[in-house]
Order: C-alpha cells, then sequence, then structure tokens
C-alpha cells in the first residue's frame, strides 16, 4: 500500500484547503448572485486588459467587472475578523485562504477597470485599495506593473502629492497617510523630493511624510470634548478620531519595517485600525478601505504569513 510522505500529505493538505476556499468564496450570497458562466468570462476579460497599456476598460463592461469586484471584496472581507485571530486553528487557516483568494480576484477585476482621475483623493485611494488587495494575495509584483501601464494614475497621485502641503488640515492629514501607506506598499510614485537619493526612496518617502505629519498634528487643534451642538461638530471629532488612530497604525507598521526583522505589531495595529474603522462606519467606502489595510498591514507585519514580499526589499 501506498504511504504517503510528510511532504506529500502538507501537498494534499493545500490542495484541499485551496479547494474548500474556492467553494467557500463561490458559495458567499454575494459571488453567487452572479452567474458562474459570468463570472469566468468577466475574469477572461480582466487577465487580458488589466496590465495592457491605457486607461483600462470603460463602458460596457466595466459595470460587470465593478460589481464582481465588489462582491469579491464582501465575501473575502466576511473571513476578515476569522483570518486575523492570533490563535492558530483550522478555521482560521480557511478564513485566511479565502481572504486571500478573493482578494486575488478583486485584484484582477479592479486592475482593469478606468480608475478615477478627476479627483486627486479618489484616484490615491483607488490606488491604494488596490496595492492592499495585491498585498493581501501576493501579487505586488503585478501591481507595480499596474502602476507601470497606468500613466494618467500616475500623474493625478503625483500631482495629489505636491499640493498635500498646502491642502487644510483634514485634507492634508488625509492625504499624507494615504501616501505613507503607498510608500509602504511599494507604489513608485510615493517617493518624495527629500529622499531621492536615498537607497530606498519609497520607504524613506514614508518615514519623511510622517516625521512632517507629526510636526503638522503638534500645532493642530484638536477638537474640544465639550458637547456636541450639532452633526459638523460630531464629524470633526469622529474623524479626528480616525485620523490619530490610522497614524498610529501607520507609524507602527513603518518602524516594523524599517526594523527589517518585522516584530509582531499586528496586535496593537489591529486595535488602531479597529478604532479608526468603528469612527468611519457611517462610510461604506471608507470603512471598506480601512478594512483593506488591515489585512494588508498585519500581511506586511507578519501577523498573518509571516513573510515581506515588498519590492525592493
Amino acid at each position: 500500500m501506498h504511504v504517503l510522505t510528510p511532504v506529500a500529505e502538507r501537498d494534499l493538505a493545500a490542495r484541499d484547503l485551496a479547494e474548500l476556499a474556492r467553494t467557500t468564496l463561490d458559495d458567499h450570497w454575494a459571488v453567487a448572485a452572479i452567474p458562474s458562466e459570468r463570472r469566468a468570462l468577466l475574469l477572461e476579460r480582466a487577465d487580458a486588459a488589466a496590465l495592457r497599456p491605457g486607461d483600462g476598460l470603460g463602458e460596457p463592461i466595466a459595470d460587470g467587472l465593478a460589481l464582481l469586484g465588489t462582491a469579491y471584496e464582501l465575501a473575502a472581507l466576511s473571513q476578515l475578523d476569522a483570518a486575523l485571530q492570533p490563535a492558530p486553528s483550522a478555521g482560521r487557516d480557511l478564513a485566511q485562504a479565502v481572504l486571500a483568494l478573493g482578494a486575488a480576484r478583486a485584484f484582477r477585476c479592479s486592475a482593469a477597470l478606468r480608475s478615477p482621475t478627476d479627483d486627486g483623493e479618489s484616484a490615491v485611494k483607488w490606488a491604494l485599495k488596490l496595492g492592499a488587495l495585491a498585498l493581501v494575495s501576493r501579487q505586488t509584483e503585478a501591481y507595480i506593473r499596474w502602476w507601470a501601464v497606468r500613466n494618467h494614475v500616475t500623474e493625478t497621485v503625483h500631482q495629489a502629492a505636491l499640493r498635500l502641503e498646502h491642502e487644510p488640515w483634514e485634507a492634508y492629514a488625509r492625504g499624507t497617510l494615504w501616501m505613507a501607506w503607498l510608500g509602504l506598499m511599494g507604489a513608485p510614485i510615493a517617493a518624495h523630493a527629500d529622499s531621492a537619493a536615498e537607497e530606498l526612496p519609497m520607504l524613506s518617502a514614508t518615514r519623511n511624510r510622517l516625521a512632517a505629519f507629526r510636526e503638522r498634528r503638534a500645532d493642530h487643534e484638536v477638537p474640544g470634548e465639550g458637547p456636541l451642538l450639532n452633526t459638523a461638530a460630531l464629524r470633526a471629532r469622529m474623524t479626528e478620531f480616525a485620523i490619530r488612530h490610522l497614524a498610529d497604525a501607520t507609524e507602527l507598521l513603518t518602524v516594523a519595517v524599517l526594523r527589517r526583522t518585522l516584530p509582531d505589531v499586528s496586535g496593537e495595529f489591529k486595535l488602531h485600525l479597529s478604532a479608526a474603522r468603528s469612527a468611519m462606519a457611517g462610510d461604506h467606502g471608507q470603512d471598506v478601505l480601512l478594512a483593506w489595510l488591515q489585512a494588508a498591514g498585519v500581511t506586511l507585519a507578519g501577523g498573518v504569513t509571516a513573510q515581506l514580499e515588498l519590492p525592493g526589499f
């Protein structure tokens, strides 16, 4: 009788896990609502167009791809809490596999689409979420190639970065943290003029941006703790709360990457991102973006895979 070797057993277990992850992802209500034949055709179109030079796909295929990408994101993020549990278990392994597979398929859909360039912040957030999807699904090299063929995105994000220091506090803070995250993900646009001569300009740019951010934050007048008199005051306080926790999470992750040893910062990091997500719970777009940043940050810090796959390192 054939006896399985330990290596063969692991390979078989990995194949079984991959198959179960595919079934779990495809059975999610959001994904299952789209017929399987339609999903296959859309993914085929996405693969053909994702890294082709140009602006990306527009109508009429764009609506279908955007819907499919959103479905995969919903299915994947339904596993986020289980995937980030600290204790190893079969359930965590499956959740991580579903999260990575859903991120991979969502990346394929989004990378093929025509990204928004009429608004600088929208372009930055588009590129940022795409980078998070790529990092979670181990497609950072494809992400770098995506930048190379989307010149209009590169220029729009570059111009947004140049305008940041002249923006009012909220726009400056949010934009600076987004640019810092692009640097952590290896986006080539994230270089800073003061870091051009550095050995690792993207990471040095992130460090410089955060240093300037800390100086400006020290001079920023934080909303008072008095009674909330109107909706605008409540929004200002919640936004400030979210920015503060996102900044703390970004600094933790930057320090982890700079040290190269990547200590497990995932526990404290997750607390900060969870707090920021709670503050932005009424804004679905921001909440989804922060959820993917949480998954990407824990992946980068080694909390999920204990691996670093950042281009240039």
